[in-house]
């Protein structure tokens, strides 16, 4: 009885799962495959049939000129947006701990405007950078400066999702114990100190989970900046994701757009798992 009381329930436990397992396939699991049978073709993303080219697509990325301005793009944008995203997430989360009236008026504030998709953040900011804050400053808008654009694009992606590392941070400083605190009030620790030498240490794992994911997800920014510039001006800021995306769908290169995506993805895996590490053994240290 209890056997086939066991067979029933896990057929039962199958049956829950098996149209999440057949979505996953659908979705992920099947176009990844048939992906990497692409990327050694030369198909054109319209033909109804290709030609296998072995390995000449992937040899074309590490040679072909064009790939180098998205790639700086790609890197100056995620340093930037993950650099300032975490001080200012961090900053505001220190500040937010403290006593003050209105704190939780201010959280639901910078945590709005998560609720906003990517493309919308990115049409609410540049109708106010080209329609608002350029004729009130009599400034070239920043999304049409190539110059600039880079950072009008930072702007928006903090301005959408700073809030999530708010509230990581917010619970990371929340964990701390109180006994190190006064511990180092005891020893005339001041609060640059009490930061430096308590928060800091003690906010490994929220360094880490922060840090981490804002950097792989800036490294593959494309909905902010298809919807705000789509790659412009002059394919100032064109990313990876964006270069990708125009092989793909635009120049008829669909073989090599998704020999551009696998070397890209191996990329992401590498920085992340090695990032991941390094701040893993951070913590360790710390304890």
């Amino acid at each position: 009885m209890r056997g086939n009381r066991s067979a029933r329930d896990t057929r039962t436990y199958f049956l829950f799962v098996l149209p999440s397992i057949l979505l996953f396939i659908f979705a992920i699991g099947y176009p990844f495959v048939s992906g990497i049978n692409i990327a050694f073709t030369d198909w054109d993303g319209i033909s109804k049939t290709y030609n296998y080219v072995g390995f000449k697509n992937f040899a074309k990325v590490f040679s072909d000129s064009s790939i180098i301005k998205p790639i700086r793009n790609t890197l100056v944008f995620a340093v930037g947006y993950t650099t300032l995203n975490n001080v200012l997430a961090l900053t505001l989360a220190v500040f937010l701990m403290k006593k003050m009236v209105g704190k939780n008026l201010v959280k639901t504030i910078f945590f709005i405007p998560m609720a906003l998709s990517q493309v919308l953040a990115a049409f609410v900011w540049s109708f106010i950078d080209k329609q608002i804050i350029s004729e009130l400053l009599g400034t070239r808008s920043l999304l049409g400066n190539p110059k600039t654009v880079i950072l009008g694009i930072i702007i928006i992606a903090l301005w959408n999702q700073v809030g999530s590392n708010l509230m990581i941070y917010i619970a990371g400083l929340t964990n701390i114990s109180s006994e190190y605190y006064e511990a180092a009030k005891i020893d005339g620790a001041g609060e640059w100190q009490t930061f430096r030498y308590v928060m800091v240490p003690l906010l490994g794992p929220s360094f880490t989970m922060c840090i981490v994911l804002t950097l792989t997800t800036a490294l593959r920014e494309f909905g902010t900046v298809m919807a705000a510039t789509g790659g412009g001006p002059a394919k100032a800021s064109e990313t990876i994701s964006i270069f990708i995306y125009q092989n793909l769908y635009s120049y008829q290169k669909a073989g090599y757009g998704q020999a551009v995506a696998i070397v890209f993805m191996v990329i992401l895996v590498a920085v992340g798992t090695g990032l991941n590490r390094f701040f893993r053994n951070r913590e360790v240290e710390t304890q």
